[in-house]
């Protein structure tokens, strides 16, 4: 009744009020508004899609990590604490390795977390859920190793390495929440050393610390201003790195230093479905592939291809 009132003494005003000018300046309006919801929802603990769990994928994923956790201190037992059984203490051993074996901790709870975050993804968990899952798993999983180092006469739980399994497995979780982060990831090469492969190393290749390196590879592209991208490839990184000689002689060890190019696998490797970025992420975090660098160490510097 209302209105037909208005309806009868204005006309004119309900055409213009009407009119499919004003109506496709609400709905461009309204499609604004939802955009901009959606933009700043991203990262949000309460995403607006539905996730929907999976409980046979989940179910998977935890039949998977009990048979790898199983193997997994099976091979760590034989190879770091057979024969070696105490009571649980502490051990502070920063410079053990040339701090090279911090650094291994780091990657590994970082690596940890990156496969286990793919994995909750696919099971249905929503990607804030999945990041936070991943980190627990990884903690989880360091302290159990950590816990083990305690109880062995040759080692103990190492206050350091817990920082650093804590601290890796975190990082991605600051990179999910903080974009600037992303720019910054680690990566781990190794090549085995004729100490482990003729037998005379006792240990696993996770210890070899003479072969490995650890680097920080920077996404250039994303730190160019918009002019300067189109001059730099987005997927050549540049990466610096560390690595150790001879650390368990305190006479001759020295550090190895690494600035080089390195390649964001992520930004090479097709697909876009949830295993191919899972399967990106994981593999990115490594760097096998021989590329030029410049090495210095306290013979100089050198320019060298490293893996």
């Amino acid at each position: 009744m209302i209105f037909g009132f208005f309806a009868a003494c204005y006309p004119q005003m309900l055409r213009e009020t009407f009119s499919m000018d004003s109506l496709k300046l609400k709905l461009k309006e309204d499609s604004v508004s939802s955009a901009s919801n959606a933009s700043l929802n991203q990262g949000k603990q309460l995403p607006r899609k539905d996730y929907r769990v999976n409980f046979i994928k989940f179910g998977a994923i935890t039949g998977a990590t009990a048979g790898a956790f199983l193997w997994l201190h099976n091979y760590q037992k034989n190879a770091w604490w057979s024969g070696q059984r105490g009571s649980f203490h502490l051990q502070n051993d920063w410079d053990y390795a040339m701090s090279a074996d911090k650094l291994g901790h780091f990657f590994d709870g970082a690596l940890v977390q990156a496969i286990y975050r793919g994995a909750m993804e696919w099971a249905g968990f929503s990607p804030t859920a999945s990041v936070w899952i991943g980190a627990a798993f990884s903690i989880a999983y360091m302290t159990d190793i950590e816990i083990e180092d305690g109880f062995a006469t040759n080692w103990g739980f190492s206050p350091g390495d817990q920082i650093m399994n804590v601290a890796g497995a975190l990082y991605p979780v600051a990179q999910y929440y903080w974009k600037p982060l992303r720019t910054f990831n680690f990566k781990w090469s190794y090549y085995p050393t004729e100490e482990l492969t003729s037998g005379n190393k006792n240990g696993a290749f996770l210890d070899d610390y003479n072969g490995q390196t650890t680097w920080l590879s920077i996404n250039v592209h994303d730190l160019l201003p918009k002019k300067a991208k189109g001059f730099w490839p987005d997927y050549l990184n540049l990466a610096t790195g560390y690595g150790v000689n001879h650390y368990t002689d305190y006479s001759k060890r020295y550090a190895d230093y690494y600035i080089g190019l390195d390649l964001n696998w992520e930004r090479i490797i097709p697909g876009n479905s949830k295993f191919m970025l899972w399967f990106k992420n994981v593999i990115n975090h490594f760097r096998f592939l021989p590329l030029p660098v410049l090495k210095i160490n306290k013979d100089g510097v050198h320019y060298s291809v490293n893996f």
